[in-house]
């Protein structure tokens, strides 16, 4: 599928910003399962900026503002063609040829070069009843376990904006029993990471799909997870589903902390964020 992507982000403030520093994460990056034909980021007002690969391996656009303005917006705009998972086992739970068993995961080697995907912070601790449902699906292949642990999630939590905040931790939104992808992702990290498999949260778009070629519709900045056992499982606990092509990757780390789409720190008063998403299937 090939996407055409326009994101625009960014803050209303109520008097006159003097000085703001910021970091973009809104440029989608080239993988086995997506080709980026086109991207490019504009800051209005204009900014001095510059672009880097942070730790991991995520497109960062860092700028900075000294000029009075009351609002700042992040437009970003890019062409990407994806090509979904090739892997179909998570259909009919079939165990990948490279999958590793619980003893190897548990290794010392794949624990210390996994170590930052497998500890638990308050953003991504999970409560102790989900803790023992996931132990309970530790009794089958590392793969299986997963998907299982990612179904508790999807029964317990329902969908719905607004509900939680950004700094919302997973118990938090258990013990509501609500949330938006964000906190999805972050209670699945948690009981992934609980029964020792690492795991990690990937940031990006999705398409809802349904729609005629070259029509233009409302996106969403979206998230999943991807757990590692001998390569890395991708999916999504929000929708309970595999990653398909309408998934648009830009980029993974420990919770959504390290790939936030847009943040930084102003001299000002108080500010409202505003965030739209039009994407279009190219025919």
């Amino acid at each position: 599928m090939r996407l055409s992507i326009d994101h625009q982000t960014g803050f209303r403030y109520a008097t006159p910003v003097k000085s703001s520093y910021n970091e973009a994460r809104m440029t989608p990056v080239a993988t086995d399962q997506q080709t980026v034909w086109s991207s490019r980021v504009s800051i209005n007002p204009a900014a001095w900026s510059f672009t880097y690969t942070d730790y991991w391996g995520t497109t960062v656009t860092t700028f900075e503002l000294h000029e009075p303005h009351e609002r700042l917006t992040v437009h970003a705009q890019g062409v990407v063609e994806t090509h979904g998972d090739d892997l179909a086992w998570d259909l009919d739970r079939r165990i990948a040829p490279n999958d590793l068993g619980w003893p190897a995961l548990r290794d010392r080697g794949v624990i210390d070069t996994m170590t930052e995907f497998l500890v638990v912070d308050d953003r991504t601790q999970a409560p102790d009843e989900l803790l023992a449902l996931a132990a309970e699906k530790a009794n089958q292949p590392p793969r299986l376990a997963g998907l299982d642990v990612c179904a508790l999630i999807h029964e317990r939590l329902s969908y719905q904006r607004g509900s939680t905040k950004v700094t919302s931790t997973a118990r938090e939104a258990w013990d509501l029993g609500r949330g938006v992808c964000q906190d999805f992702s972050h209670v699945a990290l948690g009981a992934l990471r609980s029964i020792g498999l690492p795991a990690r949260y990937v940031s990006g778009y999705l398409h809802p799909g349904g729609v005629r070629a070259n029509t233009s519709v409302v996106g969403e900045s979206h998230s999943w997870v991807e757990w590692w056992c001998g390569s890395w499982v991708s999916y999504d606990p929000t929708l309970q589903r595999r990653i398909t092509d309408g998934y648009v990757r830009v980029g993974h780390g420990r919770d959504y902390g390290d790939v936030a789409p847009l943040r930084g720190t102003y001299a000002g008063g108080a500010s409202e964020m505003f965030v739209t998403v039009q994407m279009t299937e190219l025919g």
